[in-house]
Formats: structure tokens, C-alpha cells, sequence
């Protein structure tokens, strides 16, 4: 899934409007948490495209492929670190620590079915095994074409949901503008690759 669906599922499945500062915290650590498992992707992106001056197509055929990016993708996204996250904030009672463990948990139960030969090992340090699903969330062959469109009204539903749930001019701005990347990310990926 794109991100900003991940950042959608994740406040619409946790954060509320904030009555207190620690409302606030706990907000922004559900939006971490839905980000850190692409985080290092961004990276990787800034640092091959703008340091490194690789092209598209090198970054995503062979730079994404090697080191330190696998090992960097297969920790982000683990659900045994997360879930080990999870239960030392529980233990601790951090809530916000909480929160931000459980949205990046939520994040990886949403890729794993939509990843097939970019799927990430998910289970890391435990296995190094890769679930090669069916279905990809961008792959044609595998019926990305069709994903795609149902990520998109499910992006919209999960917009007005929060759009109800918000009301502030800043939060509003913001689920338009991740509405809007629906089409920009495609759109951007066809351009550089086609």
C-alpha cells in the first residue's frame, strides 16, 4: 500500500481529536508509527536520487536490492521487533510508545498481502522468509491494476471518515493533499519509468 493509506488506517483506527497535550503525542506517534516501516525507502529515495544521482530505474532494480537497504527494510519492517515494541510499552506503560508500536503493526499487517516480488521479510531476525503474495498493490501482473482503485476509495472512505472526525483547517488540509497523492505517486512512478 502507499503510504499515505497506511497514515489514513492508522488514524483512522487510533488517533482522536486531542483534548490534551498527551492527546497530541499519542496522534503523532500513531502517524510515526504508520511511517516508520517506509521510512527507510525515503531514505534510500533522497539518498540514491539526489546524493547519489541514480536514475529511477537503477534505484528500484538494483540499488533497493542490496545492502545496507535490505538489511534497513527487513528491520522496519518486522513484526517481531514490533510486537517486542509493543510489549515493553505496555510493560512501561508508555501509551504513546504503545501507539506508535501498534500502527507500525497495523502497517505491516496491510503489506503483507499486497507485496509479491518486493515482499519484505517480515519476520526478521527470526527467518529470513518472504511471503510472495498473489496480489501486489502496484504489480499489473498481479493484479495491481485493480488494487490500485479499490486503495483509492478505500483512501476516500478513510478521508471523510477523518474528515468527520477533525475539524481543524490543518488536518482537513492535509487529507486533501494525501487524497491528491492517489494519482500524483502513479503518475510520477509512469513518468520516470515509462
Amino acid at each position: 500500500m502507499q503510504t499515505s493509506t497506511h497514515l489514513l488506517v492508522a488514524a483512522a483506527a487510533l488517533a482522536r481529536p486531542a483534548e490534551t497535550s498527551r492527546d497530541r503525542w499519542v496522534n503523532a506517534a500513531v502517524l510515526i508509527g504508520a511511517l516508520l516501516p517506509d521510512l527507510s525507502i525515503y531514505i534510500l529515495f533522497a539518498w540514491a536520487r539526489f546524493m547519489a544521482g541514480y536514475s529511477e530505474a537503477e534505484l528500484w532494480s538494483e540499488i533497493y536490492w542490496q545492502e545496507p537497504w535490505q538489511s534497513l527494510g527487513a528491520i522496519s519492517n518486522s513484526f517481531p521487533v514490533f510486537a517486542a515494541l509493543a510489549l515493553a510499552a505496555a510493560v512501561l506503560k508508555q501509551r504513546w510508545l504503545l501507539f506508535l508500536a501498534i500502527a507500525a503493526l497495523l502497517h505491516l499487517a496491510l503489506d503483507f498481502p499486497l507485496h509479491h516480488d518486493d515482499a519484505h521479510i517480515h519476520f526478521w531476525p527470526l527467518s529470513d522468509w518472504r511471503f510472495e503474495s498473489p496480489i501486489s498493490y502496484w504489480d499489473d501482473r498481479h493484479f495491481g491494476d485493480v488494487v490500485i482503485w479499490v486503495e483509492r476509495i478505500f483512501g476516500l472512505v478513510l478521508t471523510v471518515m477523518l474528515w468527520r472526525r477533525f475539524t481543524g483547517r490543518i488536518v482537513r488540509a492535509i487529507l486533501v493533499s494525501s487524497m491528491s497523492l492517489y494519482f500524483l505517486v502513479p503518475l510520477y512512478f509512469t513518468l520516470m519509468l515509462g
